[in-house]
């Protein structure tokens, strides 16, 4: 356990894999800024595949930048394989308010929430190509609080082998993060190793899945803790 500073709880939504496509999807992020108030989240988080694509038109941008409105805390987007952040994606084109932190940079990018004495990387999918989502994840920060943003496939056995998008369980475990928000599995699934806890959250969208995560600082000691909710 990490112990420098005395941090705050904190209680993230995180979701992934919405695929929006059509301006009647942007409902989905309407019931997850519903759930975030009702759950009272500091932050939602969404890790890759947020649209379906990036040819998606102007109106359903407008009517995601409008859903997105109705959150009056901050959103952190990691682009994924469906939606990298690449020249004229949705990320270029759309406009989604000054709360809404898209980890575009190519390699990593990290965002810092200074309110809850956090800070989030993430590497997003930049262009077609395969590649480690953490592979070589930078130290930690200098926020109390350090989570991971990944979308790929965790690798569990041989069956996993040749896989696009490859997460190895001892790559979370390196990671030093206190917690890995994973996406490209719709299914809520525990990829916890090495201490560090990690979890695929479900799709607000297509199961009906999200997960809530709390962070707890006592005595400058760190607790997670994930729950599936209905979303």
């Amino acid at each position: 356990m990490h112990t420098q500073g005395a941090g705050r709880d904190v209680r993230l939504l995180h979701t992934s894999d919405l695929h929006i496509e059509e301006p009647a999807d942007a409902a989905c992020v309407s019931a997850l800024a519903a759930s975030a108030r009702t759950h009272a989240a500091d932050a939602l988080l969404i890790v890759g595949d947020f649209f379906d694509h990036n040819r998606v038109t102007a109106e359903t941008l407008v009517a995601v930048a409008s859903a997105l409105g109705e959150l009056a805390i901050p959103v952190i987007v990691l682009p994924g394989n469906h939606d990298p952040a690449m020249e004229g994606s949705v990320y270029e084109r759309g406009a989604f308010g000054a709360h809404v932190h898209v980890l575009a940079t190519p390699g990593g990018a990290m965002v810092g929430l200074p309110d809850l004495d956090l800070e989030a990387w993430g590497r997003p999918h930049a262009s077609w190509d395969n590649m480690r989502p953490l592979a070589d994840v930078p130290e930690r920060g200098a926020a109390f609080w350090q989570i991971g943003l990944a979308h790929g496939h965790l690798t569990r056995g041989i069956d996993d082998i040749g896989r696009a998008y490859p997460i190895a369980p001892d790559e979370i475990a390196a990671s030093g993060r206190d917690y890995i928000a994973l996406g490209h599995w719709d299914v809520p699934s525990d990829a916890s190793h090495g201490g560090v806890v990690a979890a695929y959250s479900g799709s607000a969208s297509r199961v009906g899945k999200s997960a809530l995560v709390t962070l707890t600082a006592a005595d400058g000691r760190r607790r997670v803790s994930v729950e599936t909710i209905a979303c």
